[in-house]
């Protein structure tokens, strides 16, 4: 609720928030995922839609559609040539292990469809559960590296890997809408407890937080 409270949810800055609610597909948000490595959401998107208006973002099509082609539509979104080779490599085994129609991956349980998910190039744990918790509503809490951030510093896990941080963060969140905590923990990751130069004053946890007691005594450099 604290959090709730200081940080505001945009849509465009979560770009597999937007595509799911978007498209409520799973081979689309796994494109966008790709598209948003090692840039902003906000690119990510552009490059999307750019990809969707020039070729369609369907399994088949980008199969047959060469890397030039693809990666001038998602230029945008940087790193485009080794981008395009992925989203091809994506859609020829989505294509050759499921029929090009990964939508009955997500209504398996939840660790065979994690399993079938992770097998995938360029999906590990975070993107599968982020297609399991968004479009399956699958009870499973993504965690990326704003969220661990926040987990450790407030002291909820003591461990910085992936399955650690999502226990621990899962046992006091079992009440709680888990799409909502996701989407709250990483804008106050990226808002208030940023990696560098996090805004400790402003933060409505500060009082049980273990990371600004260590720190207390330095707040005064804090950029305001």
């Amino acid at each position: 609720k604290a959090i709730k409270q200081t940080v505001d949810l945009k849509i465009e800055d979560f770009v597999a928030w937007k595509i799911a609610k978007d498209t409520n597909d799973p081979f689309k948000v796994l494109i966008a995922t790709i598209l948003s490595q090692n840039t902003t959401d906000k690119a990510a998107i552009l490059a999307f839609y750019d990809l969707e208006k020039g070729i369609g973002v369907d399994p088949w099509k980008l199969k047959n559609t060469n890397l030039d082609k693809i990666s001038k539509l998602i230029r945008v979104a940087g790193l485009h040539f080794t981008k395009a080779k992925a989203i091809r490599k994506l859609s020829q085994i989505v294509i050759e292990k499921f029929g090009g129609d990964i939508k009955r991956v997500l209504t398996k349980d939840l660790e065979t469809a994690r399993k079938e998910l992770t097998a995938l190039p360029r999906v590990g744990k975070k993107t599968a559960d982020v297609l399991l918790l968004m479009l399956a509503n699958k009870p499973v809490l993504p965690v990326d590296t704003h969220i661990s951030r926040v987990a450790l510093r407030l002291g909820i896990s003591d461990r910085k890997d992936y399955d650690s941080v999502q226990s621990s963060l899962m046992e006091i969140l079992e009440n709680e809408n888990l799409l909502e905590a996701h989407l709250y923990l990483i804008a106050f990751g990226r808002k208030i407890c940023k990696a560098r130069k996090p805004l400790c004053s402003k933060c409505p946890l500060n009082s049980i937080c273990k990371y600004y007691k260590s720190r207390e005594s330095y707040t005064k450099h804090e950029t305001k």
